[in-house]
């Protein structure tokens, strides 16, 4: 487990890589963002993005599972207290995204055992377009102290 000691600023983690199909779109759309640019390719195909494209809030749950495998299984995380969000790009029916968090600034809080670490994620398709860039400002712990460091 790495812990706030442990990471540096400008420090990467690669993540993995996610394909998203047009059966996931409309099933995520049709539960939770009902608008026909998610639910109806007939109606995407003459709408603004010229055809159909994954809810925000589903690129976001590819993010966040990307995320979960490649940082948070490794690294000792109390919480995400903000996010700030774009999304540059639609994501469209057989898009593989992939993308890398990196580390922006460290700061370190020994009276409460933990630091803040701001991370910068960018989702990349297929193109190497990004379709999502997020900056998360997290809670890390700090190595519990009875741990020398390893």
């Amino acid at each position: 487990m790495l812990y706030a000691e442990d990471l540096t600023e400008g420090q990467t983690f690669k993540l993995g890589s996610y394909t998203i199909g047009e059966a996931e779109i409309l099933e995520f759309a049709g539960k939770y963002d009902p608008v026909p640019i998610h639910t109806d390719p007939v109606a995407a195909a003459v709408g603004p993005f010229g055809g159909l494209i994954a809810s925000g809030f589903n690129t976001i749950a590819i993010y966040q599972r990307l995320v979960v495998e490649a940082i948070w299984t490794k690294v000792a995380g109390i919480v995400g207290r903000s996010f700030e969000i774009r999304l540059p790009s639609p994501v469209r029916p057989g898009a593989t995204l992939t993308g890398q968090s990196r580390i922006q600034k460290i700061t370190i809080r020994p009276e409460r055992r933990d630091a803040v670490v701001i991370f910068k994620t960018e989702l990349v398709n297929d193109e190497q377009r990004p379709v999502l860039v997020l900056v998360l400002d997290a809670l890390i712990h700090m190595r519990p102290a009875e741990q020398g460091r390893a």
